[in-house]
């Protein structure tokens, strides 16, 4: 299966849709790359599965226009589409072994869109791709949840799609698992080159294989850009939250590149306009223990490799993130310690959206 870098675009103008008086989807423009793994990431019910079916052709816009390689494909059946789709159920079927549920779409794929590979070069070089080359004779009952998983996505694949729509396919599984098919997927369609474009929920999936995210709430693409973009420079407070621990205090900047938070001066983005704001500091740009800032250690709460630490500074608290090694160890609660915060750590947010 060779590399399919070339084409496998997709743009979104517009897109609404609408339940009667509920608005699931609110005018959703995007472009997505050929060859890009994209994820759409939200709480439930803020639209990502809906815009995933319309791509799909699985439902119908209110408004709005869906182009895969820039030919608008809006009003076009889902099979005459040049993507596939695989689900969180996996949809397999159980009378079937791994090889005829993988076979299945290329027998009924039209006179003439037949690749003029064999059937079985075909079947295996999909199996292959997701480490199922010798699983080709099993049942379906025969195999855990996480070679399910795999026998869905060859199925997919073999049908060559420009792009590959994945509906919170890991959802069902445990989270060690999920954990490493996460890095299987991602190192997979780097391998093939096929457009993904992915919906969850759990932003540290959509973080480990992403080159690109785009965040939903309410219906409405709030932001876009890659995973440490989005993590470090928020586009707004409803972002920041959904995103990664946060630190979200009120905050004044006071001069270029200096802001005060609970009565304490920090450094600033020079961009950051004069007056009040919402001031966002994630809990691993603090440092316990050293610092110019006196603050009280109000609980410590012991995470695994990491150690969360509230810290009581001018009335306000923060929460850190430290190592759990040596330098951490004398941390009790009630005690006095210094603080700092990294530089260029503090971010000063816009208003919330209405």
């Amino acid at each position: 299966m060779t590399p399919q870098i070339l084409d496998g675009s997709v743009t979104l103008r517009g897109l609404n849709k609408s339940y009667g008086d509920r608005v699931v989807v609110n005018n959703v423009s995007l472009d997505i790359h050929a060859g890009e793994f994209f994820s759409l990431l939200g709480p439930s019910g803020c639209g990502k599965t809906t815009t995933l079916r319309m791509i799909g052709g699985f439902e119908t816009p209110d408004s709005g226009r869906v182009l895969i390689d820039d030919r608008d494909v809006t009003d076009d059946e889902p099979e005459v589409r040049p993507l596939n789709t695989v689900f969180q159920n996996y949809a397999l079927f159980p009378h079937l072994n791994v090889y005829d549920n993988v076979a299945f779409g290329l027998r009924f794929e039209k006179a003439g869109s037949v690749s003029v590979q064999p059937e079985k070069e075909r079947v295996m070089q999909a199996l292959d791709l997701v480490a199922l080359g010798s699983f080709s004779g099993r049942r379906v009952h025969q195999l855990s949840g996480g070679e399910q998983q795999r026998v869905a996505l060859a199925r997919a694949l073999v049908l060559e799609p420009s792009v590959l729509l994945l509906d919170e396919p890991l959802g069902a599984l445990d989270a060690q698992l999920r954990a490493r098919l996460q890095i299987e997927l991602a190192t997979l369609q780097r391998q093939i080159g096929i457009t993904f474009i992915y919906v969850t929920h759990d932003q540290h999936e959509a973080f480990t294989m992403s080159d690109r995210i785009g965040v939903m709430r309410d219906g409405k693409l709030i932001q876009v850009g890659a995973p440490r973009e989005i993590y470090e420079t928020p586009a707004s407070i409803e972002v920041a939250r959904f995103i990664g621990a946060a630190n979200l205090i009120p905050g004044r900047v006071i001069e270029r590149g200096v802001v005060l938070v609970a009565g304490e001066r920090f450094s600033a983005p020079d961009s950051a306009p004069l007056g009040d704001g919402t001031i966002l500091i994630r809990p691993e740009r603090i440092r316990v223990g050293t610092g110019t800032h006196s603050a009280t250690i109000e609980h410590v709460t012991f995470a695994g490799s990491t150690l969360r630490v509230a810290l009581s500074i001018g009335g306000v608290t923060l929460v850190a993130e430290v190592p759990n090694d040596e330098t951490s160890i004398g941390l009790r609660d009630g005690d006095q310690t210094m603080i700092d915060v990294l530089p260029d750590a503090v971010r000063v947010l816009p208003a919330a959206l209405k």
